[in-house]
C-alpha cells in the first residue's frame, strides 16, 4: 500500500471473505512528541468472495452501529489491488484465541465479558439489526484496567428487521438465509428464520463454552442441526444453580421461551453476581476441570480462522511431574551480603549482584549445585543503582554516571557523566547485548550513543559518540530496553486510577521513531523473552495476571494467576514468577503452569543460575540474602520440552 496513509505491520487474521491486517496510520511531522501512532485493522474484502452488495451491507452496519462493544468502522480504503474496511484494532485478538488458552478467565471476568457482548447486541437489536453469526471468532478483545473488553465484529451476514425494535420472527427470502456457524445457530435459523432471540441463543452457547471449555452440542453440521432441534441440554453439576437457570433459558428450543431481549439476559447475569453461590466462586478460573469431559475441549468450530496457531499441548506425564516435584535448595544457608541488594541480573555467562558500592560477579556454573566459588567483587566510586549486562561485561549505573566493566579485567571505566544532580532516578539507560549502542533518557530528551566497546574482548576502545537526541514531552522518564541490536523500546507506565495506561514507543538505535502504541493497562516490570519482539509484563493494578505481548504487530495474551507477582525472570526452561509470600510459579512459553514451589518470602529479585537453577534475592533492613536453588536436571529438561 505504497500510496496509502496506512502502513501494514502484519497479517493477523484470515477468513472466508478475505484477510485482516494490523496497520499503523503513517505519522505526519508534529511538534508534540506525545502523539502516538494509531493502530487500525484493515479488513480486506475480496471482489470474488465478497460481492459488492455484501461489502456495502457490512459497511452500512458498521457505520450505523456506534457502540463501545461493537467494532467501529473508521474509513473505507481503496487501492489498486483491493478494498479495505478501516476498523478499530483489537490487540487481544478473538475470543476464540483466548478460549484456546489453558483456563484463561476467572468466573466473574467471564460473566462480565458475556454481559458486555449482550450490551452490544441489545444496542444493535434496538436499531433493527440481528447479527446472525455470534461466535468466539467474531468477538474481538481489547485490554482494559479490569481485564478484557469484548467488541462484536463481522456483520457480513447480519440482517435487518422489517421494523426497528421488533422482536418477532422474520422470514429471510434470500437463498443464503441459513448461512452462519452451525455450532452456534438457534433451531429456527436452520429454517431460514431469525430474530434477536436467535442471537441470544448463540450467546447461551458461548456462555456454556466459557464455563465448561466445550460446547453443549458437537459433531458434523447435520449432527448439529439435529442436536439444536431435538437434543436435550445436559448441564454439569459444576455450574452453580443460578447460572444453570440462565443457560437453560437462553438455550430453549422455542424462541418465545428464551429471554425477551439481550438486555434482559444481561440483567439476569448482573443479578446473580450477588448470589452467594456465585460470589464464592467468582475468582475461580474457568473452564472448570471436568475429567469426564475434558477431551471435548478439543472440538473445533466449523469456521475456525485459518490463521489459528496449532495448539502444542504438553504431555500429561510432564505436567503431573512438574506440579508435584519439590525443588531442592542447593545451599542449606543463604549467602549473606553486607547490605541490601539493589540489583540482581543474569546472563548466559555471568550473575551480577549490586550491594551498596560493590558489584559482585559470578561465572554461571554448568552445575547449579556448585556455589563454593567466591565471586569477583568490584568496588565502585559511588552507590550502584543498576546494572546493564552485555555479552562480555556490563554497564554500571550510579546516581549521575555510567561505568563500563569488561570481563577481561573487570576494571571500571567512566563511560558517561550525565551531568545531572537531581537524585537517584535522574536518568534511565539501556545498552544492547553486544555493548555497542547506548540509549539514555534524561528529563526532556532521549540521547542515543554509539559505544566503542569491543564485544569480542570486553574492552572499551573509545569514548561514547552522541548520535542523536529526541525531545520528550512526558513529565516522567521511560523505562528502556533494547529489543535487538537495532531497536530500543521506551515504556511509559501510568497507574492513574481512572485511566491506567502504558505507552510503548520504538526507536532505531540512531534515534529514528519506528512507531508507538498505547495499551489501556499500567504495566510494571517488563522482561524480554526469547521470542522476537515479545515481552512478559506484570500489570501494576487489577486482578493478578501477567501479559504476554508481541509488539510487531501488537498482540496481547493475558494469563490469570492466583496471586500478583512481585518479581520475575525468563530462564531457558520457562518463565519464573514469585509473589510476596515466596510462592514460585513456573510457566512454559505458551503461558501454561508447569511447576510451583515455595521459596523465601518477599523476594527482591530472581535470576537464572546455571542451566537448571535459580537465585532468589531477599533483603532485610541491614543485609541481603542470596538463595541458590536447583530444579534438577530431569525436571528442567521436562520444562524445556514443554516450550514446544
Amino acid at each position: 500500500m505504497q500510496h496509502s496513509k496506512y502502513r501494514i505491520l502484519g497479517l493477523v487474521g484470515q477468513g472466508q471473505f478475505g484477510r485482516v491486517f494490523c496497520a499503523s496510520v503513517r505519522e505526519t511531522p508534529a511538534k508534540d512528541s506525545r502523539l502516538t501512532s494509531q493502530l487500525v485493522a484493515l479488513k480486506e474484502l475480496s471482489h470474488q468472495k465478497a460481492p459488492t452488495s455484501e461489502f456495502l451491507r457490512e459497511l452500512w452496519f458498521l457505520i450505523t452501529l456506534q457502540h463501545p462493544n461493537i467494532v467501529t468502522c473508521r474509513a473505507l480504503e481503496h487501492t489498486a489491488t483491493g478494498r479495505y474496511l478501516v476498523m478499530d484494532y483489537c490487540e487481544g485478538g478473538t475470543l476464540r484465541n483466548l478460549l484456546k488458552q489453558d483456563r484463561p478467565l476467572r468466573l466473574l471476568e467471564g460473566l462480565q465479558l458475556v454481559m458486555e457482548v449482550l450490551t452490544g447486541l441489545d444496542y444493535a437489536h434496538r436499531r433493527g439489526v440481528v447479527h446472525c453469526d455470534v461466535k468466539p471468532e467474531n468477538i474481538l478483545l481489547t485490554l482494559g484496567s479490569r481485564g478484557w473488553s469484548p467488541r462484536l465484529s463481522d456483520f457480513g451476514i447480519a440482517r435487518r428487521l422489517p421494523e426497528i425494535g421488533t422482536t418477532r420472527l422474520h422470514q429471510e427470502l434470500s437463498p443464503d438465509a441459513t448461512v452462519g456457524s452451525p455450532a452456534y445457530m438457534a433451531p429456527e435459523r436452520f429454517y431460514g428464520l431469525y430474530s434477536p432471540m436467535s442471537d441470544i441463543y448463540a450467546v447461551g452457547i458461548l456462555l456454556f463454552e466459557l464455563l465448561m471449555g466445550y460446547r453443549p452440542f458437537g459433531g458434523t453440521p447435520g449432527d448439529l442441526r439435529w442436536a439444536h432441534l431435538n437434543q436435550r441440554l445436559q448441564l454439569p453439576d459444576a455450574i452453580p444453580e443460578p447460572l444453570q437457570a440462565i443457560v437453560k433459558k437462553s438455550l430453549e428450543k422455542l424462541p418465545a421461551r428464551r429471554f425477551a431481549s439481550a438486555s434482559q439476559m444481561a440483567q439476569a447475569l448482573r443479578l446473580i453476581l450477588y448470589d452467594p453461590a456465585v460470589r464464592q466462586l467468582g475468582d475461580c478460573i474457568v473452564p472448570w476441570e471436568n475429567p469426564a469431559t475434558r477431551g471435548a475441549k478439543s472440538l473445533k468450530s466449523d469456521t475456525d480462522s485459518l490463521t489459528q496457531v496449532e495448539e502444542k499441548e504438553p504431555s500429561a506425564q510432564a505436567i503431573n511431574l512438574l506440579r508435584t516435584v519439590r525443588y531442592a535448595v542447593s545451599q542449606p544457608k543463604p549467602l549473606i551480603l553486607s547490605a541490601p541488594l539493589t540489583a540482581l541480573i543474569a546472563t548466559e555467562k555471568y550473575l551480577y549482584a549490586a550491594v551498596d558500592k560493590d558489584v559482585k560477579v559470578w561465572c554461571q556454573p554448568e552445575n547449579p549445585l556448585v556455589t563454593e566459588e567466591m565471586p569477583t567483587s568490584i568496588s565502585m566510586p559511588e552507590t550502584v543503582r543498576g546494572i546493564l549486562p552485555t555479552s562480555h561485561g556490563c554497564c554500571v549505573l550510579t546516581p549521575q554516571k555510567i561505568y563500563w566493566m569488561g570481563d577481561r579485567s573487570w576494571e571500571p571505566q567512566c563511560l558517561l557523566d550525565t551531568g545531572l544532580r537531581q537524585g537517584a532516578d535522574a536518568f534511565k539507560a539501556a545498552v544492547d547485548s553486544h555493548g555497542r549502542w547506548l540509549t539514555v533518557a534524561v528529563p526532556g530528551e532521549l540521547r542515543f550513543y554509539a559505544l566503542g566497546a569491543n564485544s569480542a574482548e570486553g574492552d572499551l576502545e573509545q569514548a561514547p559518540r552522541l548520535i542523536a537526541t529526541v525531545p520528550l514531552a512526558e513529565h516522567y522518564l521511560p523505562e528502556l530496553m533494547f529489543l535487538d541490536g537495532r531497536h530500543v523500546l521506551a515504556i511509559w507506565p501510568d497507574n492513574e486510577p481512572k485511566n491506567p495506561q502504558t505507552i510503548f514507543r520504538v526507536y532505531t538505535r540512531r534515534g529514528n521513531s519506528v512507531g508507538s502504541v498505547r495499551l489501556s493497562a499500567s504495566i510494571g516490570e517488563m522482561l524480554l523473552t526469547p521470542e522476537p519482539y515479545t515481552l512478559l509484563g506484570i500489570p501494576q493494578s487489577g486482578k493478578a495476571a501477567v501479559l504476554l505481548m508481541k509488539l510487531w504487530p501488537l498482540k496481547v495474551a493475558r494469563i490469570p494467576l492466583e496471586s500478583l507477582p512481585v518479581s520475575a525472570c525468563v530462564a531457558n526452561w520457562g518463565w519464573v514468577l514469585a509473589d510476596v509470600a515466596g510462592q514460585i510459579l513456573v510457566l512454559n512459553s505458551q503461558g501454561t503452569q508447569v511447576g510451583n514451589f515455595s521459596s523465601p518470602a518477599t523476594p527482591r529479585a530472581i535470576a537464572p543460575w546455571g542451566k537448571t537453577g535459580l537465585v532468589i534475592a531477599t533483603n532485610t533492613d541491614s543485609e541481603g540474602h542470596l538463595h541458590f536453588l536447583d530444579v534438577g536436571v530431569e525436571e528442567a529438561s521436562s520444562i524445556s520440552n514443554l516450550k514446544g
